[in-house]
């Protein structure tokens, strides 16, 4: 099954949303590692108009499943402690849709009909993950309030200062596989931070399919373009 699953790790969590590969792929106790992102995390003040602001209080078990049905309407879906937020007309149509690296900005055409979600929230190792399935794609847009979002809550956030890399959002292709540094390709990828709510937020243009996974740590960038990087 073609899945995607986002990684948020700190010192308690962090959040990150992969999106260029990394040399170190899991440490002995298990977590992954992850390379310094190209455009780095900014404050929540830098974020572009249109961006959804959602209230995240935390208090949910760290680990939990969620199933939803998006439409053609878009939605606001809970998953434990986070959130995806999908505007109206956002999700291309699977069955005719193009799919895969390279294809992410490819004009397609949205569903009209629900389209049924699984998301898996899981932390281990100091690591928060989402995983979603199936593999779907989002409709492109140079309109903020268009896109996609997936937002983490990390209360660490709450204390940090001027370095936010610890609670980027990254993905990645798989679970054993080096996280990914999107912003490599797409500055609009980039991850804002909430230093007031605990909550980082990024746009995403896709569930990935394989399954993949968001955390933070160091590490080096491989090129996005060669054959170990989705």
């Amino acid at each position: 099954m073609r899945r995607t699953k986002w990684y948020s790790a700190a010192s308690l969590i962090f959040l990150t949303v992969l999106a260029s590969c990394r040399d170190g792929l899991v440490t002995q106790s298990g977590s992954p590692t992850f390379a310094a992102p190209v455009v780095a995390p900014a404050s929540m003040a830098s974020a572009p108009q249109g961006r959804p602001s959602l209230s995240l209080s935390g208090g949910l078990p760290d680990s939990t499943s969620a199933d939803f049905s998006v439409g053609p309407n878009g939605g606001v879906f809970l998953l434990g402690n986070h959130a995806v937020v999908f505007p109206a007309g956002s999700v291309c149509d699977p069955a005719t849709s193009t799919y895969g690296r390279g294809t992410w900005d490819d004009a397609c055409t949205p569903i009209s009909k629900s389209v049924l979600v699984h998301a898996e929230v899981r932390r281990k190792n100091g690591v928060t993950s989402i995983d979603f399935s199936p593999a779907l794609r989002f409709v492109p847009s140079s309109n903020p309030s268009s896109w996609v979002w997936v937002l983490m809550y990390s209360p660490d956030a709450k204390a940090a200062g001027s370095d936010l890399s610890p609670f980027n959002i990254y993905f990645t292709p798989s679970a054993a596989a080096a996280p990914i540094d999107e912003t490599a390709s797409d500055a609009t990828l980039r991850t804002y931070v909430d230093t007031f709510s605990g909550i980082s937020i990024r746009r995403i243009k896709h569930f990935s399919m394989y399954e993949s996974g968001y955390g933070l740590t160091s590490g080096k960038s491989c090129d996005p373009g060669a054959e170990e990087c989705p």
